[in-house]
């Protein structure tokens, strides 16, 4: 009931009846600007760092796409660094600069999607290998490589192994994804929300959601890594974390994960050439793929990733090692 301006009797007043058509017409519209927005947020962000930022490294074309490298003291080994998903190159900065000292030659670079990369490619670390190949050809690496793989680096050195064995002279893995244990169902169940997640951050650079959410501190980062990094390092990272090309590629690593599209380890799969393993497990099944004669496994007691800015000097003394031992080899063929 209410009294009404023009009169001096009370009446009843009918509400207006909202159309249902209406709102939804109202929401969608309201939804598609929001998008809009996003989209031109996320593309002038994309402007201003490219304009502001510039790579440090060089880089070659594989495919049409980009790739950056980095290498130093070209000599009689080339060793060649493979990180773990969502880092970049500089995860190996500590390892190189204490084999660098030495003169050893270190080759490091970012898969497709990561840095200054190009991205828009799914890739197996199979294909990655290959990638990897062309890569080290055209920077003109010489042979043989000594690999070094951590965690989802591994795959991708194995995979390296099995396409072109006889460019490897030895092999270092910390702590290293095993191929039986990834065909597992407790592994998968470990690794399927992250998988989905990355799938979500992806969609979500589109429209500049999963920079709001990286600012609430609620994507997947490893914050080990971030932690290590040069004021310079970290500000060039934190423009590229956020962008498709690399939320892309982490996405398509966990995906590579999570559906076992990995098949490159098999026993003693490395001959006689020298390996060691760097590992938190105890029976770590990945030790089967060399020889127990040219094998070192280290026990690792540091627990986090990555370890090659945890524990540098371990990785340090497993390279030594590796080319100590594929300097034997060589000196009795």
């Amino acid at each position: 009931m209410k009294l009404l301006w023009h009169s001096n009797g009370i009446h009843k007043v009918e509400k207006d009846k909202v159309s249902k058509r209406r709102v939804f017409k109202k929401s969608v519209i309201f939804f598609i600007g929001l998008l809009i927005l996003g989209f031109a947020v996320h593309t002038i962000n994309s402007f201003v760092d490219n304009a502001r930022l510039k790579s440090r490294f060089k880089y070659v074309r594989i495919d049409g796409k980009k790739m950056e490298y980095r290498i130093k003291n070209p000599g009689e080994y080339t060793v060649v660094f493979d990180g773990s998903i969502g880092t970049n190159m500089y995860e190996w900065e500590k390892v190189c600069k204490s084999l660098e000292e030495k003169k050893i030659s270190t080759f490091i670079y970012n898969r497709m999607g990561y840095g200054f990369n190009d991205g828009g490619d799914v890739r197996t670390p199979e294909e990655q290998a290959k990638d990897l190949k062309l890569l080290l050809r055209k920077a003109g690496a010489p042979e043989p490589y000594i690999l070094v793989g951590e965690e989802y680096g591994s795959l991708v050195s194995t995979n390296f192994v099995n396409l072109y064995s006889d460019s490897v002279a030895g092999v270092v893995l910390v702590n290293p994804i095993s191929e039986e244990e990834i065909q597992t169902k407790q592994f998968k169940d470990e690794i399927k929300p992250k998988y989905y997640r990355s799938i979500f951050e992806e969609i979500g650079t589109n429209i500049s959601l999963t920079s709001l959410l990286s600012k609430m501190g609620l994507t997947m980062e490893n914050n080990t890594f971030k932690e290590h990094l040069t004021e310079s390092e970290l500000d060039e990272f934190n423009s590229f974390k956020n962008r498709t090309n690399y939320k892309e590629a982490v996405s398509n690593e966990f995906k590579n994960l999570y559906k076992s599209l990995s098949n490159s380890q098999s026993s003693e799969m490395l001959g006689s050439k020298p390996f060691y393993l760097i590992t938190n497990k105890e029976g770590d099944p990945i030790q089967n793929i060399g020889q127990p004669a040219s094998t070192i496994v280290y026990k690792e007691e540091i627990d986090g990733a990555p370890l090659s800015l945890l524990d540098s000097d371990t990785i340090v003394n497993g390279v030594n090692s590796v080319i100590k031992d594929a300097k034997k080899s060589a000196k009795k063929s």
